[in-house]
């Protein structure tokens, strides 16, 4: 059976040590991308910086096509860019704070050649803290996201993740820093550009419609490291702000229209958000989540008919 070839996309703003690394994670791989796709937001234009010129050439990704390309910022509309710039059978997204192990491609084309019925999948995230599994049994009785889980949607339309899990397995979620698609899902659906900022969820969104008519994957095989860069990232209210907005947003949009009776299973999950945050005694998620639902009832009372009388 002949390989797959693929494209990787690496969506980037203003987080240039962060992405180095991650280049040279991707120069080491056993198997090398068939495209290597970066899509840039940054203020300064990767292409300006000397560093990223000196990793980002033809000597380090022999066997790779190289294109770059510098846009507005927005995560989705980002997203949107790289896949239709993207030219072969796989497409491989990863955020740029991760480390790949060497193997990590190999391990994954090896899954999409092998089993051409998966419309995606996604390898392991190895750095995920231990301690999480104490509370995910208070993430599982409120429908939250955790770790070390199924990888299904919850009730709530709030996704579990895999990651720590030593088995091969289908599931509903991809997270974003390290999904992977068969580019024929590109022509049915798009990564949702009315989801703002930072655009939490937008992952989540896009593996539930794809996952709606074909399966995924995850493979522990695959190995990487999700580093988190503390670079060009939001203020905490205003990031738990929109993680609510965004959560709402989706969860009408993929959710509720085929469940109304999953409403009751959301309004839950919110509890268990506020509940989450006195536990970890952190008022900035608190103000943040009230900041969030206040923005959501506003923008509601703008959508509704007023009544003429």
């Amino acid at each position: 059976m002949k390989p797959v070839t693929s494209s990787v996309i690496i969506c980037t703003r203003n987080r240039l040590p962060d992405m180095l690394i991650c280049l040279e994670s991707l120069r080491t791989q056993t198997v090398a991308p068939t495209e290597l796709i970066v899509v840039d937001s940054s203020t300064v234009p990767l292409d300006k910086e000397q560093s990223f010129n000196v990793i980002f050439t033809p000597a380090n990704f022999p066997n790779s096509r190289l294109v770059y390309q510098h846009t507005k910022p927005g995560l989705p509309y980002q997203r949107n860019v790289g896949t239709s710039l993207a030219k072969q059978q796989v497409v491989y997204f990863f955020d740029d704070d991760v480390i790949l192990q060497p193997d990590y491609l190999e391990h994954m084309n090896n899954t999409f050649t092998k089993y051409p019925h998966y419309a995606g999948g996604m390898g392991d995230v190895t750095n995920i803290s231990s301690k999480k599994i104490v509370y995910n049994w208070v993430k599982a009785l409120f429908g939250l996201q955790r770790d070390y889980a199924s990888g299904k949607f919850n009730a709530s339309g709030l996704p579990t993740h895999p990651y720590g899990m030593k088995h091969f397995m289908d599931v509903e979620v991809l997270g974003g820093c390290c999904m992977a698609y068969r580019r024929a899902a590109f022509a049915l659906e798009s990564f949702d550009e009315n989801l703002g900022g930072y655009a939490f969820m937008e992952d989540c969104d896009f593996s539930r419609r794809v996952s709606y008519r074909a399966p995924l994957f995850y493979n522990p095989l695959a190995k990487m490291q999700h580093m988190v860069s503390p670079l060009a990232r939001d203020r905490v209210v205003d990031t738990r702000a929109m993680y609510i907005k965004n959560y709402h947003y989706l969860f009408y949009k993929n959710f509720y229209p085929r469940n109304r009776l999953k409403l009751l299973a959301f309004y839950w999950s919110i509890i268990g958000l506020f509940v989450e945050a006195i536990a970890l005694r952190n008022m900035n998620y608190i103000k943040g989540y009230l900041k969030g639902l206040r923005e959501c009832h506003a923008n509601n009372r703008q959508r509704t008919p007023k009544t003429i009388v």
